[in-house]
């Protein structure tokens, strides 16, 4: 199959990284772990939202995963209160994937396992999230039934020179040690062989239904810009940027209700136009105008 686009997957364990640098190196997209469970219970990673922005300011397509140690129905449905909320609001290029090889799902049947994939997968498709599924080789031949789950798009692990799974698949996780300029130390590296954009948009997945946020026409307020990388943008998306924000008071016409995309966003006013930015403490704020 023909590679559709080039890219890497991340998690906590990368730390902070140079989003524009990645772009650089070539790669096209990058699916963040959005969270998983440890001792004290289950939690969201705390580098998914500074990834999922900073790989789409980047200009990357973006996805996510979850590590699911779910045994049981009522179990998945907890894991998915938790991800789901952190998803509100953010667009995503790619699926969202349920990755499955954690070895206390390996004393279930290969029938209950997979029922449970399928049943995660199952709810994030009914509140419209494109979902896939995500494992590695061996693990798929020994605890799954894949044929059950072939109407899902898979993304599996090998890392051997050839891809040695035999079933159908959509994305290659190829190294679990690679390289890439701007992220320190080891990082996987990805092939997707499927452009799923269209689809997503189509189904009106991925919040691609959703045009915004809700927005409240305001008078009275201003947005001050006291640092020099405050972006602004055409739409609430931040793959619509327009620039940057000369230092100043701009007048707000419109404020968002709550969190889109992980922001709280304002409308204002800039050389005869209406643009849209974030609210970020360190770049910007709203004030009252007197």
């Amino acid at each position: 199959m023909a590679v559709y686009q080039s890219g890497i997957d991340v998690s906590r364990y990368q730390g902070s990284i140079n989003w524009s640098r990645v772009a650089a190196a070539g790669k096209q997209f990058a699916i963040v772990r959005l969270g998983s469970s440890n001792s004290k219970g289950l939690y969201i990673d705390p580098y998914f939202l500074q990834n999922v922005n900073g790989a789409h300011t980047a200009g990357l397509r973006v996805g996510a995963y979850y590590y699911t140690y779910a045994r049981s129905q009522a179990e998945v449905a907890r894991e998915l209160d938790i991800f789901l909320d952190a998803l509100e609001g953010l667009q995503l290029e790619y699926p969202v994937f349920v990755d499955v090889e954690a070895e206390r799902l390996t004393s279930l049947s290969s029938t209950q396992l997979t029922g449970l994939v399928r049943y995660a997968m199952d709810i994030l498709y009914q509140r419209k999230w494109y979902a896939g599924w995500y494992s590695y080789t061996n693990f798929i031949n020994t605890y799954l039934n894949a044929s059950e789950l072939r109407d899902y798009p898979l993304w599996v692990a090998d890392y051997r020179s050839r891809l040695g799974y035999q079933g159908s698949y959509t994305m290659w996780q190829y190294s679990g040690s690679g390289t890439c300029d701007g992220v320190s130390g080891a990082v996987d590296l990805d092939y997707s062989y499927t452009d799923f954009l269209p689809a997503i948009q189509a189904g009106g997945f991925n919040n691609y239904g959703q045009s915004g946020p809700d927005m409240i026409p305001v008078s009275g307020y201003t947005l001050s810009v006291f640092g020099t990388q405050t972006e602004y943008f055409y739409t609430a998306n931040v793959n619509d940027i327009v620039g940057y924000l000369p230092l100043g008071q701009y007048p707000v016409t419109q404020i968002s209700s709550g969190s889109y995309a992980g922001y709280n966003w304002v409308i204002f006013r800039y050389n005869g136009g209406e643009y849209w930015t974030p609210l970020l403490d360190d770049r910007n704020r709203l004030e009252t105008a007197g």
